[in-house]
């Protein structure tokens, strides 16, 4: 004979409710991502040491000075902040374009009198001559640099910010002694 009851359960075995259902929500596939940004590159987070050390690699490039200069005040000048290097010397421009935020941040560190952290600045560079200071800045427009540069360069450009012994930051050590000048450099 069939028993016509209903099954007993015990605690540890639940009937299938209506609410339990509700407890399992939100593991599916997620929110449907908008079309707006799908085009738009995040710019990448670089980090000062690993530049560094791909400036280091890049033994056959030429070191370009780069700088930076007040934007909205009359008597700005381009104060340099240390130089880059890209492969082949191709893609200097694109160089400080992808690099501009260490460039900053290391300008704000070298002359805090001169630039806060509230200064609105341009970035640029200068092709050297014989001497240290007889070349011209070339003031870079950041958004046309990026759209010339290939997917990838970030790997292939380095950055030698000029060493500030107040800080420690870029600073060439020899037995514990400070280098100072172009000693400091990476050739």
């Amino acid at each position: 004979m069939i028993d016509s009851r209903p099954a007993r359960t015990t605690r540890n075995q639940q009937q299938p409710n209506k609410n339990n259902a509700l407890f399992m929500a939100g593991f599916g596939g997620g929110a449907k991502s908008s079309a707006k940004g799908k085009n738009k590159k995040t710019p990448i987070k670089l980090k000062p040491k690993l530049q560094w050390d791909r400036y280091a690699a890049l033994k056959t490039s030429t070191r370009v000075v780069v700088g930076i200069r007040l934007v909205g005040e009359e008597s700005a000048e381009w104060l340099s902040v240390g130089k880059v290097k890209s492969k082949d010397n191709e893609f200097t421009a694109a160089a400080v374009a992808i690099q501009r935020a260490i460039i900053a941040e290391h300008g704000k560190r070298l002359y805090p009198l001169q630039v806060s952290k509230k200064s609105t600045v341009e970035w640029g560079y200068m092709m050297q001559g014989d001497g240290d200071d007889d070349g011209e800045w070339t003031a870079i427009d950041v958004k046309a640099a990026l759209a010339d540069a290939p997917e990838g360069l970030e790997k292939d450009i380095g950055f030698e910010g000029t060493g500030d012994p107040a800080t420690g930051f870029y600073c060439v050590y020899d037995n514990g002694r400070l280098k100072v000048g172009d000693e400091t450099s990476f050739t």
